[in-house]
């Protein structure tokens, strides 16, 4: 009985001390854990070197929601402002350009209107496909979350993967398909070996 108690005694102090990642597991099995979920918040050791670039992954949550951590909402003091929403511009790389709706979207409208109006009668319809395929409006909340539409999430791989990128350049928002910026990592990296 004696070595029972001091086994569960040894093995508590064990978990304590190394606890483990998984906060579901965390709360369900050792509930005296004292880690919390999530990072400190001086994770990223060199984030204060360029105040204006950011990089992130985040999982998705249910119905394919991105929440923008607390670094990308400081970073990007338009993205708290964006109470119409975000334009979303899908490019060629799988990634997305995220603007202020109130900024892009009527001028984005406007041209394509005047590119389909310009057209042939035969492309015109072409034009409207190919526009509603780039551009997409999303709602933000006062959270910073957002739902990725269907083909949005397709074109990051994020119904795959379950995780988007999400990089902060200057004033400029991308989210990316976390397998497509894996694809890009070495070339990064070797920018650190030239230095």
């Amino acid at each position: 009985m004696r070595l029972g108690i001091w086994l569960r005694k040894s093995v508590q102090i064990l978990v304590y001390n190394l606890c483990i990642s998984c906060a579901k597991a965390r709360d369900h099995f050792f509930p005296n854990c004292p880690m919390k979920p999530g990072r400190p918040p001086a994770w990223n050791p060199v984030a204060n070197l360029r105040p204006g670039v950011w990089t992130d992954v985040v999982a998705l949550g249910s119905k394919a929601r991105v929440t923008f951590p607390p670094a990308v909402r400081q970073r990007l003091p338009w993205l708290a402002l964006a109470g119409p929403g975000l334009l979303a511009i899908a490019e060629a790389g799988r990634n997305v350009e995220l603007l202020p709706w109130q900024d892009a979207g009527p001028a984005m409208l406007e041209r394509v209107r005047a590119l389909v109006d310009a057209a042939d009668e035969a492309e015109r319809d072409g034009i409207a496909l190919a526009a509603m395929d780039r551009y997409l409006r999303l709602s933000l909340d006062g959270a910073g979350r957002t739902i990725l539409p269907a083909a949005l999430a397709s074109h990051l791989d994020a119904e795959i993967e379950g995780r988007v990128r999400i990089v902060v350049l200057g004033a400029r928002l991308w989210l990316w398909s976390e397998r497509r910026w894996d694809a890009g990592r070495a070339r990064r990296i070797a920018l650190l070996q030239h230095g």
